[in-house]
């Protein structure tokens, strides 16, 4: 179970309320199992406050639940309460769960430029989720990676290319806040032109 400090996290949704410790899960992908030590007898009544998730009992146990998070990013609470042989209820028992948004990627874009010279401008990365996001790219030789990304689109530039071709770039990883996976697509491309070759000047 990830359970982490969530101030910051739930910054991220505009929200200043503070919990000691959270857990969380990725918006439409995330399966998570939850249990407790069971006490001989009890049962065990589980319940999200603003649903934003679907819990299945595992096979029949009362102890023991499965939660399968929608696709809507937020903040939900897990709320616990023990029913004992005697049938007094104990204190409902809450973890808030964080529920991050998807993140996905695509970097486009052309460019044509002649040799020694690079692309300016022309290449972009498209990033959603919650910032920031840390990215690699690739123009199929050398892997470039950026941290700490805030604001979508991400507009980079092409080394400079000493040699003529078509250089596509691609996205090889992303990543932000947890540890959802995230949705990669696109490609982008710059091709450069050689350069007329020398000529000697003659003289009449």
């Amino acid at each position: 179970m990830k359970f982490i400090t969530i101030l910051t996290v739930m910054l991220a949704f505009g929200i200043t309320k503070t919990y000691a410790q959270a857990d969380t899960a990725c918006a439409g992908s995330s399966t998570n199992i939850y249990d407790v030590p069971p006490n001989a007898g009890s049962t065990y009544t589980w319940s999200l406050k603003n649903s934003l998730g679907t819990i299945v009992p595992i096979a029949g146990r009362t102890d023991s639940i499965l939660i399968t998070y929608g696709t809507v990013p937020g903040i939900d609470t897990l709320r616990l309460i023990e029913i004992g042989p005697s049938g007094c209820l104990g204190d409902t028992m809450k973890l808030a769960v964080v529920i991050l948004p998807n993140i996905t990627a695509t970097i486009s874009g052309t460019d044509s430029i002649c040799v020694n010279n690079s692309s300016i401008g022309r290449l972009r990365v498209v990033l959603t989720g919650s910032t920031s996001w840390n990215i690699t790219y690739t123009d199929g030789t050398t892997p470039v990676s950026v941290t700490g990304i805030t604001a979508s689109p991400y507009i980079f530039n092409s080394p400079t290319y000493t040699t003529q071709g078509v250089r596509t770039f691609t996205l090889t990883s992303v990543s932000g806040i947890g540890s959802c996976p995230a949705a990669i697509s696109g490609s982008g491309s710059v091709r450069v032109f050689p350069k007329p070759g020398a000529v000697t000047i003659s003289h009449y």
